[in-house]
């Protein structure tokens, strides 16, 4: 087993106690045991510190400061126990680099080093695939795909004509990016389905989860930011844009030409109309609906979303409303 002070080397942290304690494995903070390392990185937890079990903690100096308990000091101690998790080889791997023999690379398909394609993969002839990327079972990869370095796209993923995709790019299973926007129009012979032959940019480091879709612009561009991170089940409508370092919670929306800014953060089921548009630093709370222009830092709540503050307001004289017709 390893000892604190390795670890403490791996995450290049800060010891504060016995260096030769054997750490066994990691937990959660309420569910550790006597060798395990747990970590913390906000105030709220640090009451459960008390009842924890756990021979060890990863933690942010300020956080420590009057811990008895053995600590690694460490700035990010998320992303410190992502290093530790790695190192006991609990982590998915990362599948080896080779082509299964049912994969199909088309002729004019250009596929960089070390690529992993799994079983019944496709890549369509035209596409670029950059090194070091995986594909795994089932992806589908159309013409004039760009697909930069160290991309992983999870089982079933398909991504369309019109898609550019940065480097560390991560599309979860069966997720769906630049299909055909949701788009119609009258015509003689009743409503008829608009082409959409814009692009679909998802920049570098962007994470898309399993069953998310993500249409096409119907001109100019569909764009997500760079180290954005999309949930689960979540819908970006053609021409929509998300900004850089924004976090959107499963099963949201963003309706057509919608626009979210950078360093946003939206709850589950949360819905943005038809060209919204909402400031970087804003956050909107689960089960919202956005309409207009909102600010930037501006917090939003309710359905139709209101300004946090006023929407406090409200309800609490819709409450004082209720009380008043009881009596």
């Amino acid at each position: 087993m390893p000892t604190l002070q390795e670890l403490c080397a791996l995450v290049q942290g800060e010891l504060s106690g016995e260096p030769s304690t054997e750490i066994s494995g990691v937990a959660a903070l309420e569910n550790a045991g006597p060798t395990e390392l747990a970590a913390i990185e906000n105030q709220k937890y640090v009451p459960l510190l008390a009842d924890s079990r756990a021979g060890a903690f990863l933690v942010p100096r300020e956080l420590g400061q009057e811990l008895d308990r053995p600590c690694i000091f460490t700035e990010f101690p998320q992303a410190a126990l992502n290093l530790v998790i790695e190192s006991f080889g609990l982590h998915v791997p990362r599948p080896a680099p080779g082509v299964h023999p049912t994969a199909v690379v088309e002729p004019g398909a250009s596929i960089g080093e070390k690529v992993h394609l799994g079983a019944y993969a496709v890549v369509h002839a035209g596409a670029v695939v950059g090194a070091g990327c995986v594909l795994s079972a089932h992806v589908v990869v159309e013409g004039d795909v760009v697909i930069g370095d160290d991309c992983v796209l999870e089982p079933g993923a398909v991504v369309h004509n019109g898609a550019r995709l940065g480097s560390r790019v991560h599309l979860g299973a069966c997720s769906v990016v630049s299909r055909q926007g949701f788009g119609f129009a009258p015509s003689p012979q009743g409503p008829i389905k608009l082409h959409h032959v814009g692009l679909t940019v998802l920049e570098d480091g962007v994470h898309i989860g399993a069953g998310t879709t993500i249409d096409r612009a119907r001109f100019d561009e569909t764009r997500i930011g760079a180290l954005s991170a999309l949930d689960n089940q979540v819908h970006i409508g053609h021409n929509a844009t998300v900004g850089q370092r924004t976090f959107i919670a499963a099963q949201s929306g963003m309706a057509g030409n919608s626009h979210i800014g950078d360093d946003c953060k939206l709850g589950g089921q949360v819905g943005l109309a038809n060209h919204a548009r909402i400031g970087n630093r804003c956050g909107i709370g689960a089960q919202s609906g956005a309409m207009g222009t909102w600010e930037e830092g501006t917090t939003l709540l309710g359905s139709p979303a209101f300004e946090k503050t006023e929407f406090f307001r409200m309800l609490s004289a819709l409450r004082k409303l209720s009380k008043k017709k009881k009596q």
